[in-house]
């Protein structure tokens, strides 16, 4: 039996996917691994793990099988307030998440005076400024947004999969409801 030839960079592969459960973003040396090798990662994760590597032109992360998943279900709350009061001022949702930097403050005030604040009080990691401090560096950490300094934050291409979780969620409604 042959040993097995892991590409360069396998283990921060390894380790920036399953072991910290991060994103790896375009411009990353493991992210040019990957690219080069997905076929080989696919597999790889699928028969060693059970684990469905997400690849993007700009990001890729591992999806488990698991839909229980409490920090996934906060990000998209998180996501879709914050989209709702960006709207309700005016803003341009794909321009501000794409290209524009977002302060912390300017973030915790929309939250603070939001019309969904009973669901943020029901969702541990938002319900008040504390949590939401704590929920940014978990953010931070997996890759979803980058922090910049003490106040001020951008969201990397990583947030692109909530959004299309977030139309696929709306396009399913759509479908419920044409079919009553």
């Amino acid at each position: 039996m042959e040993p097995v030839t892991y590409p360069e960079q396998h283990r921060d592969v390894v380790e920036a996917l399953l072991v910290d459960g991060r994103f790896l973003l375009e411009g990353d040396a493991a992210f040019m691994t990957l690219k080069q090798q997905v076929d080989f990662y696919r597999d790889f994760f699928r028969s060693s793990f059970g684990l469905e590597l997400q690849y993007h032109s700009e990001y890729a992360f591992l999806q488990s099988g698991r839909d229980t998943d409490a920090l996934s279900r906060d990000i998209c709350i998180f996501i879709g307030v914050l989209c709702y009061e960006l709207d309700r001022e005016g803003y341009n949702l794909l321009e501000q998440l794409s290209f524009h930097t977002l302060e912390f403050e300017q973030v915790e005030q929309f939250f603070e005076l939001s019309s969904f604040r009973e669901v943020l009080e029901a969702t541990s990691n938002l319900q008040d400024a504390p949590s939401r401090r704590n929920f940014y560096n978990r953010l931070h950490r997996r890759r979803i947004i980058e922090k910049l300094d003490e106040q001020t934050f951008r969201f990397t291409p990583a947030h692109k999969y909530f959004l299309d979780f977030a139309r696929q969620v709306a396009r399913y409604q759509h479908h419920l409801q044409e079919e009553e």
